[in-house]
């Protein structure tokens, strides 16, 4: 009778199964921040929900809905994402200097959507002061696009620096996170941007 294998060494020659979820630091790190953000935009809208349910003076005739300047801050918002796609795209063909171009435009994009954002934000302030009264409307719509805007401006630090380091030629087709992770984000800002545009037309109403 020919011998029989041992169990124990069918176990020794077993190839080790392969992790089914891997991360680099990085991008768990980013995983926490966005989930952190996510709690904080979300107590945002409801503080601002229940505030509006339990007020009775939220806005008079005088107080105007929603302004333009949210339909160009939108626009301005996709096309840099698109922007951000682009530079991926670029980066996997190891062209370089559209990398740079692409991220270039992006953070000109990003400047543009703070600048039409304080546009609002002072259109709803004189609104207020023309109208002379206490409703809370006005300010509603700048807390929250304040507390977006707030983290566009921060988003403009990691684009700064991978910036610098695409024009040092540190990214290719290999070396891609600072790219990925960067797009990643900013993605998530403009998904947050229509979730909050939708409550500011509800809270208009």
């Amino acid at each position: 009778m020919p011998p029989q294998p041992s169990p124990l060494a069918d176990r020794e020659t077993r190839a080790a199964r392969a992790p089914s979820f891997s991360a680099s630091s990085a991008q768990l790190l980013l995983i926490v921040t966005l989930a952190s953000l996510t709690m904080l935009f979300g107590a945002a809208l409801v503080g601002v929900g229940v505030t509006r349910a339990q007020n009775d003076l939220w806005r008079t005739a005088a107080t105007p809905g929603l302004t333009l300047s949210l339909v160009s801050s939108s626009i301005l918002l996709a096309l840099l994402s698109a922007a951000l796609e682009a530079a991926k795209r670029a980066l996997a063909r190891n062209a370089s200097s559209r990398l740079v171009s692409w991220l270039t435009g992006a953070g000109l994009l990003a400047l543009a959507f703070l600048a039409s954002q304080g546009v609002g934000f002072r259109i709803m302030l004189d609104a207020h002061a023309l109208a002379e009264s206490k409703t809370l409307h006005p300010f509603s719509h700048n807390f929250l696009v304040g507390l977006h805007a707030a983290h566009v401006l921060g988003g403009l630090v990691p684009l700064g620096i991978v910036l610098v380091r695409a024009r040092r030629g540190e990214y290719s087709s290999s070396r891609r996170e600072g790219v990925r992770l960067l797009a990643q984000y900013w993605h998530y800002l403009g998904v947050v941007w229509l979730v909050l545009l939708i409550a500011l037309w509800r809270l208009s109403g």
